[in-house]
This record gives C-alpha cells, sequence and structure tokens, in this order.
C-alpha cells in the first residue's frame, strides 16, 4: 500500500507533499521509535534463544540447561556472554583435530602388528582405552614423595620429558621444577611442557622464557580470552601426568604448587597421592600426551610416528587401564564407566573426591545402591577450597546420609584425592572430580587398575584417612538450620555452573 501511494500520489498535503509520503516518513519513524526503545529487549531475546538453541544441540542433562536458561533468561545481557565464553561442553573443533591425532596413531598401530594394545579397538571418535597387562605400579602416597619422585625423574630421564599439568604455580616448589626440567634441556633431553592457560595463568608470560631459552618446548592449553582461541574458555584441560623416556609416567590428581607438597597440616593445604607406572600402558599416555599436545601447540601427529608406534616392554604383574574423556569424544565415556562400576556393585564401594556435585543418574545410581543394603562409603574434605561447591553439595549429602551412605569429612587438610574402589575389585585413580565439570566439561585421564596388589595398597592408603576423619551427623551438617538449607539449595541450583 505504502509503495503504491508513493507511484500514484492522489493528493497534497501541507507544503505540497503528498500525503502518502507523510505517511510512509511517518510509519518509518513509528517503526525506528519501537525498535529504539525494544532494541535491547529484542537482541536479549535473540542472544537467549541462540543459547538455548545450543544448549538443546549439545544434549545436555536437565539441570545444566534449567541452570543456564535461569541465567539467560533473566539476565540475557549477562548470561549469553558467559554461556559462549564459558558455557561450552562440546567442542567440533576440538574433536576433529583430535581426530587427526587418533586416525594417525591407529594407523601407526596397524602397522606395527597387532602387539601394541595402544591403537585400541576403538573408532578415533573414541577415547582411547584398552586393559594393559604386565606393568609396574608404584603408590605415591603423599605430596611430598610425589614432589621428590618427580624430581627424581626429571634428574633420571636421558632422551624425553612430556609433563602436563592444569597449575604450575610460581612459588618455590614450581622454579625448583622448572629449574631442573631447565638442566635437562640444556643437557640435550627433548623436554615439551604443556600447562592448562586458565590454571597456569600466573605462570604465563616471561616465566617459563628460561625452558624455551633452554631449548625447551612450552605449550599453552586452550587460551582463555575470546580473541585467543575460536572455541569456549570453558573447556580446560585438567589432565596431570609427566611421562620421562617414554617408558615411565608419574599421574594423579596433583598440581604443582606448593599446597601440595607441604608436609606439614593445614585446612588450606592439600593432600591428595600420585603413581608412578611403568610398562606397556605407559603407550596410553603417550598417545594422550601428542593428542593434546599436537592441538595446543600446533605440532603435526607425523612428528611422533616413532613416539605413536613405541611400546614400553613389560615391567610387573600389575593390570592397568586408561581412558581420556573430555570435549573432544563422542559421549563422556568416563562418567559412563563409573556409572557401570557403581551400578554394578555387589557389595561395597569407596568413593574419595575433593568435590562432590553428581549428575542426577549417578547419584540416584548411589542412592539405590544404598538402599539395596550395599555398603557405601563416600570421603570428602570437611571444607574445600571452593565454599559455594561445598554448600551445592549438601543437597546430595544429606538425602545419601538419609539413604544409608557412610559420609566421612575430612579435617586435616583439603582432601584434594581421587578415588573409587569397587567391590576390591577395581580402583580407580587419575584426574577426575566427583563432579559435573570434571565429568562432562573438563579433559580428564582415568587410571583403572585390576589386580589385587594394587587394590589394595590403594584402599590401605584410604583407610589411612579415617582417623582424622568425622562422620556427617557428628559435623552437625545432617541437622543444619532453615536459613542454611536456604543458602544450600540455592547453590544446588547453580551446580552445573560451578
Amino acid at each position: 500500500m505504502l509503495l503504491a501511494a508513493l507511484l500514484h500520489p492522489t493528493a497534497s498535503g501541507a507544503g505540497g507533499v503528498p500525503e502518502s509520503v507523510q505517511t510512509w516518513h511517518e510509519t518509518v519513524q513509528l517503526l525506528l521509535e519501537l525498535w529504539w526503545e525494544h532494541a535491547w529487549t529484542l537482541l536479549g531475546f535473540a542472544l537467549a534463544l541462540l543459547v538455548f538453541v545450543r544448549l538443546m544441540l549439545e544434549k545436555r542433562n536437565p539441570s545444566n540447561v534449567f541452570a543456564w536458561g535461569l541465567l539467560v533468561l533473566f539476565v540475557p545481557w549477562l548470561g549469553a556472554p558467559l554461556y559462549f565464553l564459558f558455557g561450552g561442553r562440546k567442542s567440533r573443533r576440538l574433536a576433529r583435530a583430535k581426530m587427526r591425532v587418533n586416525e594417525y596413531a591407529a594407523q601407526m598401530a596397524a602397522g606395527l602388528g597387532e602387539d601394541l594394545p595402544a591403537a585400541a579397538e576403538t573408532s578415533p571418535r573414541v577415547a582411547p582405552r584398552r586393559k594393559f597387562p604386565y606393568n609396574a605400579f608404584h603408590l605415591l602416597g603423599d605430596g611430598v614423595q610425589a614432589y621428590d619422585a618427580l624430581r627424581r625423574e626429571i634428574a633420571r630421564a636421558q632422551k624425553s620429558i612430556h609433563l602436563q599439568t592444569y597449575i604450575f604455580g610460581r612459588d618455590e616448589p614450581a622454579q625448583q621444577i622448572l629449574a631442573a626440567l631447565v638442566e635437562r634441556a640444556q643437557a640435550g633431553v627433548e623436554v615439551k611442557l604443556l600447562v592448562d592457560a586458565l590454571g597456569s595463568l600466573p605462570a604465563g608470560g616471561r616465566f617459563l622464557n628460561p625452558l624455551r631459552a633452554a631449548g625447551g618446548r612450552v605449550a599453552r592449553f586452550m587460551p582463555v580470552l575470546p580473541l585467543e582461541t575460536k572455541t569456549s574458555a570453558n573447556l580446560r584441560n585438567h589432565r596431570k601426568f609427566a611421562v620421562f623416556d617414554r617408558e615411565r609416567v608419574v599421574v594423579g590428581g596433583q598440581n604443582i604448587d606448593h599446597r601440595f607438597i607441604a608436609a606439614r597440616d593445614g585446612i588450606d593445604l592439600f593432600l591428595d597421592f600420585s603413581a608412578i607406572i611403568e610398562g606397556p600402558v605407559v603407550a596410553a599416555f603417550n598417545r594422550a600426551f601428542v593428542s593434546d599436545w599436537c592441538f595446543a601447540a600446533g605440532d603435526s601427529p607425523r612428528d611422533f610416528r616413532d613416539l605413536l608406534g613405541h611400546l614400553p616392554h613389560s615391567r610387573g604383574p600389575h593390570e592397568i587401564e586408561v581412558m581420556t574423556s573430555g570435549p573432544d569424544v563422542e559421549g563422556d565415556p568416563l562418567w559412563e564407566r563409573l556409572l557401570i562400576l557403581v551400578q554394578q556393585c555387589r557389595a561395597e564401594l569407596t568413593i574419595v573426591t575433593p568435590y562432590f556435585i553428581p549428575d542426577e543418574v549417578l547419584f540416584q545410581s548411589l542412592l539405590i545402591q544404598a538402599h539395596a543394603g550395599k555398603k557405601i562409603r563416600l570421603i570428602i574434605p570437611e571444607k574445600s577450597n571452593h565454599p559455594l561447591v561445598d554448600f551445592a553439595r549438601h543437597h546430595y549429602l544429606r538425602q545419601l546420609y538419609d539413604g544409608g551412605v557412610e559420609i566421612l569429612l575430612y579435617r586435616k587438610k583439603m582432601l584434594h584425592a581421587k578415588l573409587l574402589l569397587a567391590d576390591g575389585a577395581v580402583a580407580m585413580m587419575g584426574s577426575a572430580n566427583m563432579d559435573l565439570r570434571s565429568l562432562f566439561v573438563n579433559f580428564e585421564i582415568g587410571v583403572f587398575l585390576y589386580s589385587a596388589e594394587a587394590i589394595r595398597e590403594l584402599n590401605q592408603w584410604a583407610e589411612g584417612l579415617l582417623p582424622d576423619c568425622v562422620t556427617y551427623s557428628a559435623s552437625g551438617h545432617a541437622g543444619a538450620g532453615a536459613n542454611r538449607r536456604l543458602m544450600e539449595d540455592f547453590a544446588h541450583l547453580l551446580g552445573p555452573l560451578l
């Protein structure tokens, strides 16, 4: 109608301007006024809609969708940017990059015959995993032992050191590790250090330059700033292990930070354990490192042909399996394996974890097993280094406690260990916490042990925690008042975002 009036004016208004032109100008002006008046609302709605579409495509669990949905719906201008910066869970770009490494590793293994378990009996889209027999396992029961072992293995290395960690501090222990790495690099040892860009943010800048100057290489996994990365800053590499001469690995949950190494007690200090493993299973750690390093440093997996094709010699009696999980693989294999262990538990299950915010399926599985009369024991720190996480966990703890789960709170230190013991038949250690971030977002690594000797040693370590624990009922949390429960319920709603 407006176009017809403009083409065929029939009347004139004031000043000889056709009425149709006046009407058109008024309409445009009205539309512009409406746009500027509601622009922020419309843009906010569009952003919220885009976030909800992404949430659905990523097939998140309902609690995660609900938490992000609340934030985006009520505060779209804050929630949407936070989601795109920190809310990503899977990355097609990461998957494609990691698939190339896995495919090449599989080709190398196929060319070397059937004696290479590192090839894995899985497709390149699935996290590499397989049981490896004939390995040596030595438990490092605290931070001092682990730190001494790390220093010793660095000094002992003759060919290569491949170390990756979430936190690489700037304190004295970190400086000592850095100096030891520099010394070996100067001696001609191949040194590669992979740190998470967020966890090791204090070690950025020039702090690691001495290693670069000595001939070593440093890579930062997933830079935090949006301009530095094409994917979400939420995707963090939480794996912690160091491989020496392609034959030996130190693996656990400890970071390179003074809090993990202090011999004294204190709730601001961390208790954790690690292990030295030798044998064929180290091939799986080599493959995991190459995959992470090539993505972070931009190297080609073809440069690691010899490493990917290397199978360490048999060293001991232990059967060990390594499983990686993260945004670069389909599904959530580590969560699936934990769920299987819980649901197939026949008699007893012990879980040691610093943070406890399970998803609904895992939570209900624990509750059902407790109702069925299974002995379920949960050991967690009385106070962690994340107060909001502590509030959020009590929503689950009270129901598990009422359902018959034995809940013990460790008091001497911030308990940072990750351990699961099932029926004396399998043990799991590694980097993953029992929370939504570790099980569904982070890059993690899990080590499963099946030999009786290793399981017995880890069970003794867990039993050693008991004298310094208090029961959940004795702690006073089971009978918290209404105000505290209100805060805990609010923290529970935010659990998927923590």
